[in-house]
């Protein structure tokens, strides 16, 4: 999974490359196509690129919209020769604001969604964001971001795991700390062998976060959230019981 999320770095590079120089025609209508309605139902977001990807179209990554944007509330039918599409929607910043992959017959597609508060992730940090998990507030009941990284190093370190677990059946009880670190570590066995937590993945296996410039937004509904954002380098950053509102962007910056 890993390297198929890492092979997105390509084509997002691509992607801003061929959404730059943009195509003043629009989709024009062609015998056997298929029809793909964009809808912009975020508050505030205006989208400026519509990104295709596509054998049947003249660039990889080819921006259909041209000149034009998609305002809230307002929306644009693409019709596309038949065959199987991926799309990119990005406001005039080149932030993401939602993709959709193996678009292969009439359908529409909608950015945002009503009454969805919106959530953009920063990631300014040096590795690729590979997931973003949006957990019900309370879900997650540590508050120490060095303990997360503690718990997951250990998970990926088999020799370290077991010098720990020789070090803890030699004490009676664990310290505070080490506590934490083994709820942790229960806490990330449990991410994957359930599906409580990856139905609240919000990246698709396909897509990442880029680094050091990466922008995408997310949109739930408002109410009480736990954020927990995991690197390629399995890294995590983790903001708890945060609420978000419907009228005001959620940022959350990863360093």
């Amino acid at each position: 999974m890993f390297k198929s999320k890492l092979l997105v770095i390509a084509f997002i590079c691509c992607l801003v490359i061929a959404a730059g120089c943009g195509n003043d025609e629009s989709a024009t209508e062609e015998e056997n196509g298929i029809s793909i309605e964009v809808i912009n139902e975020t508050e505030n977001i205006v989208i400026a690129f519509a990104a295709f990807f596509g054998e049947d179209l003249a660039e990889w990554g080819e921006d259909l919209l041209g000149d034009e944007v998609i305002a809230p509330g307002e929306s644009v039918t693409f019709i596309l020769p038949e065959g199987e599409y991926d799309l990119s929607l990005f406001n005039q910043d080149f932030f993401v604001i939602n993709t959709f992959f193996d678009l292969t017959e009439d359908t529409t597609v909608v950015a945002g969604g009503a009454d969805k508060a919106p959530i953009l992730v920063q990631n300014t940090s040096d590795s690729d964001v590979l997931f973003f998990f949006a957990l019900p507030g309370g879900t997650i009941d540590i508050e120490s971001e060095a303990t997360i990284e503690e718990a997951v190093n250990d998970l990926n370190n088999e020799t370290a795991e077991e010098n720990e677990e020789n070090e803890e059946n030699e004490e009676n009880e664990l310290e505070p700390d080490e506590e934490v670190s083994e709820a942790w570590a229960e806490l990330w066995e449990e991410i994957w062998e359930g599906e409580e937590y990856l139905q609240h993945q919000f990246l698709d296996d396909r897509e990442v976060i880029i680094a050091e410039n990466g922008r995408r937004y997310f949109f739930v509904e408002p109410g009480f959230y736990d954020f927990l954002i995991i690197n390629e380098d399995i890294q995590p950053f983790f903001e708890g019981n945060v609420e978000v509102f419907e009228d005001t962007t959620k940022v959350i910056t990863v360093k």
